[in-house]
């Protein structure tokens, strides 16, 4: 089945390259599909907006050409939202037909969950790698904040914005992040804390229970799990409503750059909502939201003595049904506005549907949670 005939339903394409030559290297010949926000030399990237539907790079994006160095294929452009902050897009969900993909990077997951590609480049503000990855069942990797590169791709907020990938297994998402800069550590038994996050009571007690069952089944492999802590109690009640912070900070670096496309005629009812919604809480709301995303960091990183990494939730549930909204962006939004690195395994299925567990490392410890993800995930496979 060509990428073509198999998108006539799956929507994750706008574009899909006629040139599929490679050259040598660690990735020759791997099929790579880029999110739609993120430059491709000769082909269509439009920003997932129709004010940019003509608009061709004449370079590749940083990352791309790494990929392409290393012998890697673009073999397509993927969809996203419009400017990566849009309401939804047209792609369904290959593992849930008839729910949201998720987004931005709806394109990038389909096409991994599929099967077409085993690796795809996304972005992410505040939950838009982790968010699809969970709902489409995938491995998606946001890293600490700048440790991948953001050369060619197109911007909204300084401090939120990062390059992300997903893959159909962690041996492909760990090959390509080498490549990329990021060189996952060794396999290493972590401690493994427990938190909640900013949730909202929003898990179903199926979700819930599935994690739980996640849980005890690592304790019963002897994983050191940690959740009878002070530390952790203090960040898990500290950190809600962090996702409001998130998104205050979010609308107000974008602003001024999403008040020029909805001038233009962008029609996307979001953007006209973010614009609005920075408009009403001003430079000091912008203010407030830093000052609490450094006091965030700081409990962050005092939890260091105490685990290597923490489990929990990618999202608060599976892909909601319909294409209206592409899901609720809580969970992962913790990582964006913290700056540290986050992992969504596919460990989970909840009422038939792919449910992502979410790994998080600390500011610069990239390769520590890679190593620790490869630890758990040889462990629970061979316990199948």
């Amino acid at each position: 089945m060509t990428l073509r005939s198999a998108d006539a339903t799956l929507r994750a394409f706008t574009h899909v390259a006629d040139d599929r030559s490679h050259g040598d290297g660690p990735l020759a010949g791997m099929p790579v599909v880029v999110k739609e926000i993120i430059d491709v030399a000769g082909m269509p990237v439009g920003l997932g907006s129709a004010l940019f539907a003509d608009r061709v790079p004449r370079t590749d994006a940083e990352a791309v050409a790494r990929l392409r160095a290393a012998g890697a294929v673009i073999a397509a452009i993927t969809t996203s939202t419009p400017f990566a902050c849009g309401t939804t897009t047209p792609t369904d969900n290959p593992r849930a037909p008839g729910h949201t993909p998720g987004g931005s990077s709806a394109g990038s997951a389909a096409a991994v969950g599929a099967g077409l590609v085993p690796v795809a480049l996304a972005s992410q503000s505040q939950a838009s790698t982790i968010r699809p990855a969970s709902y489409c069942g995938v491995w998606g990797f946001k890293p600490s904040h700048l440790a991948l590169p953001r050369g060619g791709m197109h911007l909204l907020s300084d401090t939120l914005d990062d390059l992300g990938v997903m893959a159909s297994s962690l041996t492909d998402l760990s090959a390509v992040l080498d490549v990329l800069g990021v060189v996952p550590g060794p396999p290493a038994p972590p401690r493994v804390g427990l938190l909640r996050l900013d949730d909202g009571g929003l898990p179903r007690p199926e979700t819930r229970a599935a994690l739980a069952g996640l849980v005890s089944r690592m304790r019963g492999l002897g994983v050191e799990i940690v959740d009878a802590d002070p530390g952790l109690a203090a960040f898990d009640a500290a950190v809600v409503g962090s996702g409001q912070a998130c998104f205050d900070l979010f609308a107000g670096e974008s602003a001024a750059l999403l008040r020029t496309y909805v001038a233009a005629g962008e029609p996307d009812p979001r953007l006209r909502e973010m614009v609005a919604h920075a408009d009403a809480i001003g430079p000091e709301g912008l203010a407030a939201a830093l000052r609490h995303r450094a006091e965030l960091q700081a409990a962050w990183a005092d939890l260091t003595p105490t685990v290597d990494l923490v489990l929990t939730l990618s999202t608060t549930n599976p892909a909601p049904s319909g294409h209206a909204t592409t899901g609720c962006r809580r969970m992962p939004a913790t990582a964006s506005l913290l700056g540290v690195p986050a992992l969504s395994a596919p460990w989970l299925t909840v009422d038939g549907l792919p449910q992502g567990v979410q790994l998080l490392g600390f500011a610069g410890g990239d390769a520590a949670l890679l190593g620790g993800a490869r630890w758990l995930d040889t462990l629970l496979q061979g316990d199948r």
